[in-house]
């Protein structure tokens, strides 16, 4: 199975650096054409299966992928099992305010994800932003994982008969496709992707994951 793995367009939350997981802004101007620079890029890819997570910054960015599509459109099937990582009660706040918040239980003087995840994986970084949320909500790393794996068999158990043969096209999230990079293909100098980039993952029977592009912003498929 094929699956491009696009991140959403740019939101107002991603101009404002604030964290945003299961909380949802709309797409600003950059983010519109974000999705329909995707779109022209994957134009010639004829998907058999659309998904996106149910949040409207994924919903959108997949019709605009969808309408440059140069082969019938799949239904859009949209699901919170692709929603993006649940950072608890730091939603809608400060990245920096809850990045830094994880760096110092690591001892670290920084602000930045992308630096703790040079020291640490992330099922550590997961368990420890549960950790210091002030009121211990969101996903634990055993959570998400679970999450993951269901959500990947799912679509192979959904999607033709002979799963290696379906293409899918998967509009997520950054921290989510970051995740499923290092994590379950193990392409450990990930880092988080961009907006409107596209990851080629193939998938197969026995549920491993090999990364073919990732952090693509260039390519026409």
């Amino acid at each position: 199975m094929k699956i491009y793995a696009v991140r959403h367009g740019q939101t107002i939350f991603n101009v404002l650096d604030k964290v945003q997981g299961w909380a949802d802004t709309p797409l600003t101007e950059k983010g519109i054409a974000d999705g329909q620079s995707a779109g022209q890029r994957l134009a010639h890819v004829k998907f058999d299966a659309a998904y996106a997570s149910d949040t409207s910054r994924a919903i959108h960015t997949a019709e605009f992928i969808l309408q440059e599509n140069q082969y019938r459109q799949p239904r859009l099937d949209f699901t919170p099992d692709w929603r993006e990582y649940y950072f608890g009660s730091f939603e809608g706040g400060d990245n920096a305010v809850m990045w830094g918040s994880v760096a110092r239980y690591f001892d670290m003087d920084t602000v930045k994800s992308d630096d703790i995840a040079l020291a640490h994986n992330m099922t550590e970084i997961m368990d420890v932003r549960q950790q210091v949320d002030p009121q211990r909500m969101g996903e634990n790393a055993e959570i998400f994982w679970q999450r993951m794996r269901a959500s990947l068999r799912h679509l192979q158990d959904h999607n033709t008969t002979d799963a290696t043969d379906a293409t899918i096209l998967l509009v997520s999230h950054g921290q989510l496709i970051w995740n499923l990079a290092q994590y379950f293909g193990h392409f450990k100098e990930a880092k988080r992707p961009q907006n409107g980039s596209v990851a080629v993952f193939d998938l197969n029977d026995n549920g491993e994951l090999r990364v073919e592009h990732f952090n693509d912003l260039t390519t026409t498929f």
